[in-house]
Protein backbone atom coordinates (compact mmCIF):
# COMPACT_ATOMS: atom_id res chain seq x y z
CA UNK A 1 0.00 0.00 0.00
CA UNK A 2 1.46 3.15 -0.77
CA UNK A 3 2.46 5.35 2.34
CA UNK A 4 0.24 8.97 3.34
CA UNK A 5 1.55 12.21 4.29
CA UNK A 6 -0.53 14.77 6.52
CA UNK A 7 0.12 18.17 5.72
CA UNK A 8 -1.34 20.78 7.41
CA UNK A 9 -2.74 23.74 6.68
CA UNK A 10 -1.29 27.36 8.53
CA UNK A 11 -4.11 29.55 8.14
CA UNK A 12 -6.99 27.34 9.95
CA UNK A 13 -4.88 24.09 11.22
CA UNK A 14 -6.67 21.95 8.92
CA UNK A 15 -5.00 18.34 8.11
CA UNK A 16 -5.33 16.99 4.66
CA UNK A 17 -4.14 13.18 3.99
CA UNK A 18 -2.02 12.84 0.50
CA UNK A 19 -1.09 9.38 -0.59
CA UNK A 20 2.30 9.27 -2.32
CA UNK A 21 2.77 7.27 -4.95
CA UNK A 22 6.29 4.72 -5.39
CA UNK A 23 6.80 5.38 -9.21
CA UNK A 24 9.99 5.64 -10.49
CA UNK A 25 11.30 9.03 -10.51
CA UNK A 26 12.95 8.68 -13.63
CA UNK A 27 10.50 7.68 -15.72
CA UNK A 28 9.77 9.23 -19.27
CA UNK A 29 6.68 11.59 -18.51
CA UNK A 30 3.56 10.34 -20.29
CA UNK A 31 3.26 12.36 -22.72
CA UNK A 32 3.89 12.61 -26.69
CA UNK A 33 6.82 15.42 -26.38
CA UNK A 34 9.17 13.26 -24.06
CA UNK A 35 7.70 9.86 -25.48
CA UNK A 36 11.64 9.06 -27.15
CA UNK A 37 11.00 5.37 -27.84
CA UNK A 38 8.60 6.55 -30.40
CA UNK A 39 11.73 8.32 -32.53
CA UNK A 40 14.41 7.21 -34.34
CA UNK A 41 17.53 8.31 -35.65
CA UNK A 42 18.38 8.79 -39.49
CA UNK A 43 22.06 9.69 -39.15
CA UNK A 44 23.71 11.76 -42.09
CA UNK A 45 27.22 12.13 -41.84
CA UNK A 46 27.81 10.39 -44.50
CA UNK A 47 26.22 12.77 -46.60
CA UNK A 48 25.58 15.86 -44.59
CA UNK A 49 29.29 15.53 -43.87
CA UNK A 50 30.97 15.22 -47.52
CA UNK A 51 28.86 19.09 -47.91
CA UNK A 52 31.19 21.35 -46.09
CA UNK A 53 34.50 22.59 -48.03
CA UNK A 54 37.31 20.28 -48.12
CA UNK A 55 34.91 17.62 -46.90
CA UNK A 56 36.17 13.87 -48.22
CA UNK A 57 35.70 10.87 -46.76
CA UNK A 58 37.52 8.27 -48.90
CA UNK A 59 36.07 4.55 -49.31
CA UNK A 60 38.27 3.27 -45.72
CA UNK A 61 36.88 5.86 -43.81
CA UNK A 62 33.11 5.54 -44.84
CA UNK A 63 33.13 2.16 -43.97
CA UNK A 64 35.14 3.06 -40.68
CA UNK A 65 32.19 5.74 -39.99
CA UNK A 66 29.65 3.36 -40.80
CA UNK A 67 30.57 1.02 -38.80
CA UNK A 68 30.76 3.18 -35.65
CA UNK A 69 27.26 4.74 -36.26
CA UNK A 70 25.50 1.10 -36.33
CA UNK A 71 27.70 -0.08 -33.46
CA UNK A 72 26.16 3.24 -31.43
CA UNK A 73 22.60 2.31 -32.40
CA UNK A 74 21.43 4.45 -34.83
CA UNK A 75 18.12 3.19 -36.86
CA UNK A 76 19.32 4.77 -40.57
CA UNK A 77 22.59 5.77 -41.97
CA UNK A 78 22.10 8.07 -45.06
CA UNK A 79 24.48 8.40 -47.54
CA UNK A 80 25.61 10.65 -50.59
CA UNK A 81 23.45 10.21 -53.53
CA UNK A 82 24.79 7.69 -56.21
CA UNK A 83 24.43 9.89 -58.80
CA UNK A 84 26.79 12.42 -56.79
CA UNK A 85 30.03 10.50 -58.45
CA UNK A 86 31.09 7.14 -59.98
CA UNK A 87 32.46 6.23 -56.27
CA UNK A 88 29.56 7.53 -54.44
CA UNK A 89 27.90 4.81 -56.19
CA UNK A 90 30.47 2.30 -55.21
CA UNK A 91 31.29 3.46 -51.87
CA UNK A 92 26.80 2.66 -51.25
CA UNK A 93 27.38 -0.81 -52.48
CA UNK A 94 30.13 -1.29 -50.70
CA UNK A 95 28.26 -0.38 -47.22
CA UNK A 96 25.20 -2.15 -48.17
CA UNK A 97 27.43 -5.25 -48.18
CA UNK A 98 28.72 -4.92 -44.33
CA UNK A 99 25.68 -6.64 -43.03
CA UNK A 100 24.72 -3.54 -40.53
CA UNK A 101 21.72 -3.40 -38.06
CA UNK A 102 21.03 -0.04 -39.03
CA UNK A 103 19.11 0.16 -42.53
CA UNK A 104 21.21 1.93 -45.26
CA UNK A 105 19.57 4.81 -47.01
CA UNK A 106 20.56 7.14 -50.01
CA UNK A 107 19.11 11.16 -50.19
CA UNK A 108 18.21 11.27 -53.82
CA UNK A 109 16.81 13.80 -56.11
CA UNK A 110 12.61 13.12 -56.41
CA UNK A 111 13.83 12.36 -60.31
CA UNK A 112 13.52 8.36 -62.24
CA UNK A 113 16.89 7.97 -63.02
CA UNK A 114 18.11 8.90 -59.71
CA UNK A 115 16.09 6.10 -58.49
CA UNK A 116 16.48 3.82 -60.59
CA UNK A 117 20.11 4.06 -60.10
CA UNK A 118 19.91 4.06 -56.15
CA UNK A 119 17.53 1.16 -56.22
CA UNK A 120 20.35 -1.05 -57.89
CA UNK A 121 22.78 -0.39 -55.24
CA UNK A 122 21.14 -2.39 -52.32
CA UNK A 123 20.15 0.15 -50.00
CA UNK A 124 17.19 -0.62 -47.94
CA UNK A 125 15.68 2.57 -49.09
CA UNK A 126 15.37 6.22 -50.99
CA UNK A 127 14.94 9.43 -48.87
CA UNK A 128 13.67 11.39 -52.08
CA UNK A 129 13.25 15.50 -51.87
CA UNK A 130 12.43 18.25 -54.29
CA UNK A 131 12.68 22.02 -53.88
CA UNK A 132 8.41 23.17 -53.03
CA UNK A 133 9.79 27.38 -52.39
CA UNK A 134 8.63 29.48 -54.92
CA UNK A 135 12.41 30.46 -55.60
CA UNK A 136 13.80 26.91 -55.61
CA UNK A 137 10.84 25.82 -57.74
CA UNK A 138 11.74 28.69 -60.04
CA UNK A 139 15.51 28.92 -60.32
CA UNK A 140 15.89 24.94 -59.11
CA UNK A 141 14.37 22.93 -61.12
CA UNK A 142 11.27 24.94 -62.99
CA UNK A 143 8.75 22.37 -62.23
CA UNK A 144 4.99 23.47 -60.88
CA UNK A 145 3.10 22.18 -57.81
CA UNK A 146 0.88 19.73 -60.43
CA UNK A 147 4.34 18.76 -61.97
CA UNK A 148 6.14 17.82 -58.74
CA UNK A 149 3.14 15.96 -57.45
CA UNK A 150 3.07 14.03 -60.78
CA UNK A 151 7.00 13.24 -60.54
CA UNK A 152 7.07 12.65 -56.66
CA UNK A 153 3.84 10.24 -57.44
CA UNK A 154 5.61 8.16 -60.59
CA UNK A 155 8.84 7.80 -58.51
CA UNK A 156 7.31 7.04 -55.35
CA UNK A 157 5.43 3.84 -57.00
CA UNK A 158 8.70 2.51 -58.72
CA UNK A 159 10.69 2.78 -55.36
CA UNK A 160 7.04 0.87 -53.67
CA UNK A 161 7.15 -1.88 -56.37
CA UNK A 162 11.06 -2.30 -55.20
CA UNK A 163 9.98 -3.25 -51.78
CA UNK A 164 11.98 -0.39 -50.37
CA UNK A 165 10.94 2.37 -47.94
CA UNK A 166 10.45 5.64 -49.44
CA UNK A 167 10.63 8.94 -47.64
CA UNK A 168 9.16 11.81 -49.41
CA UNK A 169 10.42 15.55 -48.25
CA UNK A 170 10.28 19.15 -49.08
CA UNK A 171 12.85 21.38 -49.32
CA UNK A 172 13.13 24.42 -48.56
CA UNK A 173 9.53 23.58 -46.34
CA UNK A 174 9.36 26.65 -44.11
CA UNK A 175 9.46 29.18 -46.98
CA UNK A 176 6.76 26.94 -49.53
CA UNK A 177 3.46 27.77 -49.59
CA UNK A 178 1.30 26.08 -46.47
CA UNK A 179 -1.13 24.61 -48.68
CA UNK A 180 1.04 23.80 -51.76
CA UNK A 181 2.46 22.21 -48.93
CA UNK A 182 -0.02 20.20 -47.24
CA UNK A 183 -1.74 19.35 -50.18
CA UNK A 184 1.29 17.72 -51.43
CA UNK A 185 2.30 15.85 -48.49
CA UNK A 186 -1.60 14.67 -48.50
CA UNK A 187 -1.29 13.02 -51.89
CA UNK A 188 1.90 11.25 -51.10
CA UNK A 189 1.09 9.63 -47.58
CA UNK A 190 -2.27 8.66 -49.62
CA UNK A 191 -0.01 6.02 -51.93
CA UNK A 192 1.80 4.49 -49.16
CA UNK A 193 4.82 6.45 -48.27
CA UNK A 194 6.50 5.77 -44.89
CA UNK A 195 8.30 9.09 -44.02
CA UNK A 196 7.71 12.56 -45.16
CA UNK A 197 10.32 14.74 -44.36
CA UNK A 198 10.52 18.68 -43.76
CA UNK A 199 13.73 20.60 -44.10
CA UNK A 200 14.88 24.10 -42.80
CA UNK A 201 16.95 24.10 -46.08
CA UNK A 202 18.59 27.50 -45.22
CA UNK A 203 17.79 27.99 -41.47
CA UNK A 204 15.23 30.37 -41.16
CA UNK A 205 12.78 28.53 -38.96
CA UNK A 206 11.97 29.26 -35.61
CA UNK A 207 11.28 26.57 -32.54
CA UNK A 208 7.88 27.53 -32.97
CA UNK A 209 7.05 27.55 -36.60
CA UNK A 210 8.74 23.91 -36.65
CA UNK A 211 6.28 23.10 -33.89
CA UNK A 212 3.24 24.89 -35.69
CA UNK A 213 4.15 23.16 -39.14
CA UNK A 214 4.63 20.02 -37.64
CA UNK A 215 1.70 19.72 -35.06
CA UNK A 216 -0.55 20.96 -38.33
CA UNK A 217 1.11 18.25 -40.91
CA UNK A 218 0.42 15.54 -37.73
CA UNK A 219 -3.00 16.30 -38.68
CA UNK A 220 -3.00 15.80 -42.18
CA UNK A 221 -0.57 12.33 -43.03
CA UNK A 222 -0.60 9.23 -41.38
CA UNK A 223 3.05 8.24 -41.88
CA UNK A 224 5.61 9.33 -40.42
CA UNK A 225 7.12 12.49 -39.83
CA UNK A 226 10.88 13.53 -40.72
CA UNK A 227 12.67 16.99 -40.13
CA UNK A 228 15.66 18.01 -40.98
CA UNK A 229 16.94 21.16 -39.13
Amino acid sequence: MAPSATLENGLNGAQHSVTLSRSNPYAPVGDFLSNVSKFKIIESTLREGEQFANAFFDTETKIKIARMLDDFGVDYIELTSPAASEQSRKDIEAICKLGLKAKVLTHVRCHMGDAKLAVETGVDGLDLVIGTSELLRQHSHGKGMSQILTTAIEVINYVKSKGLEVRFSSEDSFRSDLVDLLSLYKAVDAIGVNRVGIADTVGCATPRQVYDLIRTLRGVVGCDIETHL
